[in-house]
């Protein structure tokens, strides 16, 4: 009877801790620069990355990167570079020791948690190339390509 109650004790402890981690999401709004390859360890804990920059005005852009983990990468699946989304996120963190030297060291994880389509895709036109330039001789050997 003890392991039970303890277990609906844990149990209660991950609720109040997921609702709380809900009320503490942070919502970021860009473009898609960039989306990575899923990458999985040897553990079998896999995650995937989206790049996205703030749309705003000045001479810094703001890029940031976003871990899309287990299950929560195959919401990148259909998102391109280029589109406006809003990523719904959690800051994580966690410190290491390592073993060899016993130095600590701190990580910061943006994790993401939802991700929203805003529009559809930004038209980026292809850029225009003249028939009649050519970029070299194909027989100079000086060339590397």
């Amino acid at each position: 009877m003890l392991m039970t109650a303890r277990k609906i004790a844990l149990r209660e402890t991950s609720k109040e801790q997921r609702q709380e981690r809900k009320m503490l999401m942070y919502e970021f709004i860009g473009k898609v620069k960039a989306i990575g390859e899923l990458q999985t360890f040897a553990s079998g804990f896999s995650k995937r990355e989206l790049v996205v920059e703030e749309e705003r005005a000045g001479n810094w852009p703001n890029v940031v990167a976003f871990a899309f983990k287990k299950d929560n990468a195959a919401k990148l699946d259909g998102i391109v570079p280029g589109m406006r989304v809003k990523v719904g996120f959690a800051v994580d963190g966690r410190e290491w020791t390592d073993p060899k030297t016993g130095k600590v060291r701190y990580f910061s994880d943006l994790t993401a948690l939802r991700l929203e389509r805003l529009d559809g895709m930004v038209e980026v036109p292809e850029p225009a190339v003249p028939d009649n330039v050519t970029s070299g001789r194909d027989d100079d050997p000086e060339i590397p390509f």
